[in-house]
């Protein structure tokens, strides 16, 4: 299959280019749309409006569509894309389009839902929301969990510097909210803790913030430096309509690093990973501390469930598994 995928190669830039790989290594011909690299030099210069760079966007996009001519248009989150591009596209085109979105159910109601409406096939990595979707009408919404790529996993080795930057009990990578500092502040209280992310400068936990956001290589070098990876879903004690049930995409990075990870409670966690020997989940503080307390007292634990992990990864949740997945729906729907 021909397909054009349009994507913002900017801090995920990694993951985001993760998948044409994937998509290639499937059989497929893949031509890439980066939208971040239309007019990216304004950023520094400011000499156009943000209306101005949607519309010469836009515009790019139509003639990559022209040139490519696509089986299918596939388009990672799409924040980036004006809904008058997309209804372009679906006038003028006869072409399947989907989307794989990743921020729901909490950007439903004021992005995912209303772009949804201009992909054929819309898929989300939370199962919570595919009822959202098919309520609005959508009925070629789907499940599609999150995978990673073993191969750049394994690739990556920690220096005697890499040890010492990212090495700690308790890693947390991940952006600030409320909820994340609160459990954080609970923990640095009995554990050895460093935190990257978005949002933590001049937090109370500013202190155990490692000063930067970590994205690509040097993020998945901290998930392996680290005894434990903390992961907290966004607004996981809110329950689903907050947090979906689905797993975000720390748990595959985490999982394809072959580190040892605690995390939350989320429904379909266990339907893609054994809990006590691939993971380690937890409902309460006082078990979150309980499996804490065992892991850091055990080497060999740590790396039994980390070994699983991966190997789980490696049979099951790799990108071309999932899309194998993604590209048999659309050709069967």
């Amino acid at each position: 299959m021909r397909i054009l995928y349009v994507s913002g190669y900017n801090r995920m830039v990694l993951f985001n280019k993760l998948i044409p790989k994937a998509l290639r290594k499937n059989g497929h011909r893949v031509a890439e749309f980066d939208w971040n690299s239309v007019l990216s030099w304004n950023k520094v210069f400011n000499f156009f409006s943000g209306e101005k760079i949607k519309r010469v966007r836009g515009e790019r996009l139509l003639k990559a569509i022209e040139s490519v001519k696509p089986e299918l248009i596939f388009v990672l989150k799409g924040e980036g894309l004006d809904f008058e591009t997309l209804g372009r596209i679906q006038k003028d085109y006869s072409v399947p389009m989907c989307n794989w979105f990743g921020d729901d159910p909490w950007e439903f109601p004021v992005f995912s839902g209303p772009a949804s409406k201009y992909y054929t096939h819309f898929f989300t990595y939370d199962p919570f929301s595919v009822k959202l979707y098919r309520d609005a009408g959508h009925q070629n919404a789907f499940h599609l969990p999150y995978g990673y790529d073993t191969e750049t996993t394994a690739s990556v080795e920690l220096t005697s510097q890499d040890k010492e930057k990212y090495g700690c009990e308790i890693s947390f990578v991940g952006t600030h909210y409320s909820e994340r500092e609160e459990w954080l502040n609970k923990l640095a209280e009995s554990y050895s803790i460093k935190i990257w992310g978005r949002g933590w400068n001049n937090t109370s936990l500013t202190h155990l913030y490692q000063g930067s956001a970590l994205y690509g290589y040097d993020m998945l070098k901290a998930l392996k430096a680290a005894k434990v990876v903390l992961n907290l879903h966004k607004d996981f004690d809110k329950g689903p309509e907050h947090s979906g049930n689905g797993l975000n995409l720390r748990v595959m990075e985490a999982a394809a690093c072959g580190a040892c990870q605690v995390s939350n409670f989320q429904e379909d966690i266990p339907n893609r990973f054994e809990n006590g020997s691939e993971i380690i989940l937890f409902n309460t503080y006082e078990e979150l501390t309980d499996r804490l307390n065992y892991l850091l007292s055990s080497e060999s634990a740590r790396q039994e469930i980390g070994r699983g992990a991966f190997n789980r990864v490696k049979r099951e949740h790799t990108l071309e598994h999932r899309m194998a997945e993604l590209t048999e729906k659309i050709k069967t729907r």
